[in-house]
């Protein structure tokens, strides 16, 4: 089973927004469940400071560790 994931904060409204804040793109992510739909969601995308991101299509939100 996939380790719980979070909403990422400040909520990321759309899609282009979360791709702009996370540019990078990480083929070797982690794996999580979505907070919302409880569905997987590889973290594939990393912001300038490090952090890595995913994106929920179900929940259509940015999810995070």
């Amino acid at each position: 089973m996939s380790r719980p994931g979070q909403w990422l904060q400040p909520r990321h409204g759309s899609k282009e927004a979360f791709d702009k804040d996370f540019p990078a793109i990480d083929t070797g992510g982690l794996t999580i469940a979505c907070p919302g739909c409880k569905e997987t969601v590889t973290l594939t995308r990393k912001s300038a400071p490090g952090k890595i991101g995913g994106w929920c299509k179900k929940c259509n939100r940015g999810v995070g560790i």
